[in-house]
């Protein structure tokens, strides 16, 4: 499952037989998000001397300043930053410390899960684009390059060892070489499909969501919540017959709702709309109080942005000079925020198995490779074994086709 050992010397010089002018890797990244920009921080930091990574969003475009989901970073972020080198107050950066959770989920009543009471510190609220943006931009600072607009056009075994991969940009086509490519391409995962990796996808859940204006002063704080009004510091949780609501203070004075249920019963309802999204948001029990939706539909009419947010994985986390990270790998439901802190544990392991991969040994890269599949199986076992102990919890629609589609069997 491991890559042709590699020596330091051979680190330095240009892959044998490249073309002249072909971009030239040794690690080539597909996707700057959070996985992709943390693996290329990880093999900067380590020494790594050619780390490509490959955006198919370019600086400052609308697709990169999109409404992003999974805008809560847990406390166990902080630690994973730090190990990449980084700062981990992102308070520094704009974004809005996260104490804990808000939740009608079981029909038991409102119920608080505050994080300093487990003596795991805070977390935070992202404005994702920026914390996005700042992962990519610290990639580049620390040595990485960058290629963006661009996507994955192809990608074939050199014979002589490594990778060919073609690239399409603003200019057409363009190829580049690499000892080791990695996938941190998001649920699509389009490098390791393209290697014969198959997505398995475990459910039909999509995120439509909406950025709003919003006053922290706006709606009632349950007794006991954090400093401030509303529920600044914390996210809020409905469930609801459909699926459940989601709902956090961001920075710049914004607000993100977001309906999660699954994609049938959204068409069914037309959930897509903004009347019927925003009849839904005031049909809730607690939401319409904590973020009252607006009264001219969602602002000048604008539907909700949708985005797939299924359980999935790949059946392959690893093969011969290739690896996946982040949500390429496992596609994690919203509800468990692992989706940052997943991401950044991900790019962290992916480093080390490369570093080993690197090391001229073939048996601590076969090794490597082993433990990182064992890894992706065992944080996949787990995580399924959570997802439905939530959603047990939470079923009072035993029947509902939501609910049911998750039950425990």
């Amino acid at each position: 499952m491991s890559p042709e050992a590699l020596s330091p010397e051979a680190l330095r010089d240009p892959l044998p037989g490249a073309p002249p002018g072909t971009d030239a890797a040794d690690v080539l990244i597909v996707g700057a998000g959070p996985a992709g920009s943390a693996t290329a921080l990880a093999l900067r930091a380590a020494g790594v001397p050619r780390v490509v990574l490959v955006d198919r969003a370019a600086h400052g475009s609308p697709e990169r300043a999109a409404l992003r989901v999974g805008e809560s970073a847990t406390p166990n972020v902080g630690p994973l930053l730090a190990r990449l080198g980084l700062p981990d107050d992102l308070g520094r950066l704009g974004h809005r410390p996260y104490h804990g959770n808000l939740s009608l989920w079981s029909g038991d009543g409102e119920t608080a899960d505050d994080f300093l009471r487990r003596g795991s510190g805070h977390g935070w609220h992202l404005d994702r684009a920026r914390f996005d943006r700042w992962l990519r931009e610290a990639a580049v600072e620390r040595g990485a390059r960058l290629l963006a607009p661009a996507t994955l056009a192809g990608i074939e075994r050199r014979p002589e060892g490594g990778w060919t991969i073609g690239l399409r940009d603003a200019a057409g086509r363009r190829s580049a070489t690499a000892r080791v490519v990695v996938d941190a391409g998001g649920r699509r995962a389009p490098l390791a499909t393209a290697l014969g990796a198959r997505r398995r996808r475990l459910d039909r859940l999509i995120a439509l969501a909406v950025d709003v204006s919003f006053d922290v002063a706006v709606g009632a704080g349950p007794a006991g919540e954090p400093a401030g009004r509303g529920f600044r510091g914390r996210s809020f949780v409905e469930a609801v017959e459909i699926g459940w609501w989601y709902a956090a203070v961001l920075p710049g004075g914004r607000a993100i709702v977001t309906l999660m249920t699954d994609d049938d019963i959204a068409r069914a309802a037309g959930l897509a709309g903004a009347d019927a999204f925003r009849s839904a948001w005031a049909a809730t029990v607690r939401l319409r109080d904590l973020v009252p939706p607006p009264e001219d539909a969602l602002g000048a009419g604008a539907a909700p942005a949708v985005f797939s947010a299924a359980s999935q994985h790949v059946d392959r986390a690893v093969g011969a000079g290739w690896i996946a990270v982040g949500d390429a790998l496992i596609g994690f439901d919203p509800l468990t925020s692992s989706g940052i802190a997943g991401a950044l544990d991900d790019a962290l392991a992916a480093a080390d198995t490369i570093l080993r991969w690197f090391s001229g040994d073939g048996a601590a890269a076969r090794a490597a490779a082993i433990g990182y599949a064992r890894r992706a199986e065992d944080t996949l076992r787990r995580y399924l074994t959570e997802r439905t102990r939530h959603y047990t919890a939470g079923s009072r629609w035993p029947d509902a086709p939501f609910w049911s589609r998750r039950a425990a069997r």
